[in-house]
C-alpha cells in the first residue's frame, strides 16, 4: 500500500502473489491467490484473505480481517461492490474470476467476522465460461449487475440481486464484430456515467464497446498503427468518470508500452497518448 502524499511511500506491505480489490465500505483489501504463479512453498492451493487497512497502526504489516477462505482454483480477477442489498450484506459483495472459467461470489461480512469452515461464507459459483475469467466487474450505476469475459471471448451479464441464486441475461448477439467476440477478453469496464454501455478489451480485436439494450457491439476501437500480426494486445482499460464518450487502453507490449486515449466521438484514431512506461501495462485505473 502507497501513500501518494509522502512521495509514493510504501505504508503495508504483505508478501503475496495476489490479484487484489479494495473494499468500497471499510478499510479492508481483498487478495487472491493469483493464477500463474507460485510461493516458496511451491504450493498449489488457492486462498482468499481479507485484510484490515488500520493506516493509524505503526505496523507495516497488513493484519488479516478473519480467517483465510480455500478457493476452488486460482484467482484471475477480483472485484468488490456494495451490492444491491447493504442492509443484508454489511459488507457488500466480493466477487472472483477464477482460471477454470467460474465466477464465485463470497459475502465478504462473513468472512471478516466468522471462523474458517464457514458454509455461508460462498454465496454462489457460476459456471459459464470455459476458460480464466479476466474481465469481471460490478457495474457502478446499477449494482445488481456483474459483467464478465474469459478467453472464448464471450461477454456475460449476471444478475446478482438475489446473490445466492443469480440469473443470467441472454448472452450478447453476433454482429459484424463477431472477430471481435471471438478474441480472448483480458479486461472489461462498466461506462461511469451511461448505465447499459460497458467495454471489453481484448487480446487481438482492440476494444470492443458494448450497448446491453441493444445487446450487440456499437463500436470497435483499434489502433490504425496496429494491424495483422502485429495488432496490439489490450490489457487494461478504464472510462473517463467526467466524460462519458472517453476511455483509456494499455497495452503489455513491450514493444508499445503507452497508454491511449479514445474519445468515440472520433474513434478513427487515439487523440492523445501517454509514454512513460519501459515494459508492457498490466493494469490502470482512472481517479475519480
Amino acid at each position: 500500500i502507497w501513500w501518494l502524499e509522502a512521495a509514493m511511500a510504501a505504508v503495508k506491505r504483505i508478501d503475496r502473489s495476489a490479484t487484489i480489490a479494495f473494499s468500497p465500505v471499510g478499510p479492508f483489501l481483498a487478495a487472491g491467490s493469483v493464477a500463474g504463479a507460485i510461493d516458496l512453498s511451491f504450493s498449489t492451493s488457492s486462498v482468499l484473505e481479507i485484510f484490515d487497512l488500520d493506516l493509524a497502526s505503526s505496523n507495516g504489516e497488513l493484519r488479516l480481517a478473519g480467517a483465510p477462505v480455500q478457493a476452488p482454483e486460482r484467482f484471475s480477477r477480483l472485484t468488490w461492490a456494495p451490492g444491491p442489498d447493504p442492509a443484508k450484506f454489511k459488507r457488500g459483495l466480493l466477487a472472483g474470476g477464477l482460471s477454470d472459467g467460474s465466477v464465485c461470489l463470497w459475502d465478504p461480512h462473513q468472512i471478516v467476522r466468522r471462523p474458517a469452515g464457514s458454509r455461508d461464507q460462498l454465496l454462489a459459483r457460476l459456471q459459464k465460461h470455459a476458460g480464466p475469467v479476466r474481465g469481471l466487474e460490478f457495474s457502478p450505476l446499477s449494482q445488481n449487475l456483474l459483467a464478465s469475459g474469459a478467453s472464448e471471448g464471450e461477454v456475460c451479464v449476471w444478475d446478482v440481486a438475489d446473490p445466492r441464486s443469480p440469473s443470467l441475461f441472454p448472452p450478447m448477439a453476433k454482429s459484424d464484430a463477431a472477430s471481435a467476440q471471438a478474441s480472448e477478453i483480458t479486461h472489461l469496464a462498466w461506462n461511469c456515467k451511461v448505465a447499459h454501455i460497458l467495454a471489453t478489451a481484448t487480446a487481438g480485436a482492440g476494444v470492443v464497446v458494448w450497448d446491453l439494450k441493444k445487446q450487440r457491439p456499437i463500436i470497435t476501437l483499434r489502433d490504425p498503427s496496429s494491424v495483422g500480426a502485429q495488432a496490439t494486445r489490450a490489457s487494461a482499460l478504464a472510462w473517463n468518470p467526467g466524460v462519458a464518450t472517453q476511455l483509456v487502453v494499455a497495452s503489455d507490449s513491450d514493444a508499445r508500452p503507452a497508454l491511449q486515449l479514445w474519445d468515440l466521438r472520433n474513434a478513427s484514431a487515439p487523440f492523445m497518448e501517454l509514454p512513460g512506461h519501459a515494459r508492457g501495462v498490466l493494469g490502470l485505473a482512472w481517479s475519480a
